[in-house]
């Protein structure tokens, strides 16, 4: 049995998608979450096939996902992770996911993203990311 996971949107996606190593973690994650700017940046990548946004729809409606608000603690933080790895160019978005991992106290995310493998967390940028879906 897996752990609780944090989505972040090319992880997601290839799992989504049937991609071997991030379904194997989505798959098996106890509990999903979902960051609501992660959801946004899925739709625009599912602009082309609604179907398939009305599934992830669907999922989110029956309780697949816990669905992450972003709050404005969430965002000031995100903007301090940003700044502190700005040579990652992180972006709103995977600094949000980072974010919401570190207060959910949730440190796996999916993701392909090999930037998140240089993040680190906490009070004293400390403590890495699990890093699920992306190779080194």
């Amino acid at each position: 049995m897996s752990e609780a996971l944090v989505l972040d949107t090319g992880g997601w996606l290839e799992a989504l998608a049937g991609t071997k190593a991030p379904l194997a973690a989505f798959e098996a994650a106890t509990t999903l979450y979902l960051p609501a700017l992660v959801l946004a940046e899925v739709d625009y990548h599912l602009r082309h096939n609604r179907r398939a946004m009305h599934r992830v729809l669907d999922d989110i409606e029956r309780g697949a996902y816990v669905l992450e608000s972003v709050s404005v603690g969430d965002l000031k933080r995100a903007a301090e992770i940003d700044r502190k790895f700005s040579s990652l160019k992180l972006g709103l978005v995977d600094a949000s996911v980072i974010a919401a991992a570190e207060r959910l106290h949730v440190l796996r995310v999916l993701t392909i993203d090999r930037g998140f493998f240089a993040v680190r967390v906490g009070p004293k940028w400390s403590r890495g990311l699990e890093v699920v879906g992306a190779e080194r």
